[in-house]
């Protein structure tokens, strides 16, 4: 396990290197906890800023809106906005997808909560209007996850295009999914508030 031979194993036990105990029988045996502790470590992996990478956040933006582009008229949820909604939430997007990536560029702790924060709040608004449009908290979760599942495309294509290791693109993905997981419950949360606006009726 450790790559040395086992008259190794034994000196390191006799000058006290590595714990050592001994069975009724006389044989002596090393725990496995001493030597897990010989193991080197693995050097922790750091994801590195998109901008890193060599994908600015206004690139990635871009390529995200076309994505949305595509389809996003053929959606049911789509056809009951207004002129009105429509620009607002198009507006909001652009801002989402910009603190979403301003996240995922950023190395400080602090500065990402910051953009989570952001995020969170702006989700929250997302939710009083799409409640203020007459959208079902069904339909709002509808629409958001259609974006979250092309945002989520356009970061995998980042990963295979830099041909991330599986550890950097696993943590992307891991921040990008817990980013978009707090929003949306941001999203319901604006969505239930009894003080939101609705929808006329009729």
């Amino acid at each position: 396990m450790l790559g040395v031979d086992p008259d190794t194993l034994r000196r390191w036990a006799d000058n006290g290197k590595v714990d050592v105990f001994t069975t009724p029988g006389g044989h002596r045996r090393f725990l496995r906890s001493a030597i897990d502790a010989l193991l080197p470590r693995p050097r922790a992996v750091r994801r590195p800023s998109l901008t890193a990478l060599g994908e600015t956040p206004d690139k990635i933006a871009a390529e995200f809106r076309k994505r949305v582009r595509t389809d996003v008229t053929d959606q049911d949820w789509h056809t009951r906005f207004d002129e009105s909604s429509l620009r607002w939430f198009r507006e909001r997007g652009v801002r989402m997808s910009d603190l979403l990536l301003g996240h995922l560029d950023t190395a400080r702790r602090a500065g990402q909560e910051q953009y989570l924060m952001q995020s969170e709040s702006l989700g929250r608004e997302y939710g009083v209007e799409a409640k203020r449009a007459g959208l079902s908290l069904g339909e709002a979760t509808q629409a958001f996850l259609y974006f979250r599942a092309r945002f989520m495309a356009e970061i995998a294509h980042v990963a295979r295009r830099r041909s991330l290791e599986s550890a950097q693109a696993a943590f992307l993905f891991e921040e990008a999914d817990r980013a978009l997981d707090r929003i949306i419950l941001a999203m319901i949360a604006g969505h239930q508030d009894q003080s939101a606006p609705t929808a006329p009726a009729g």
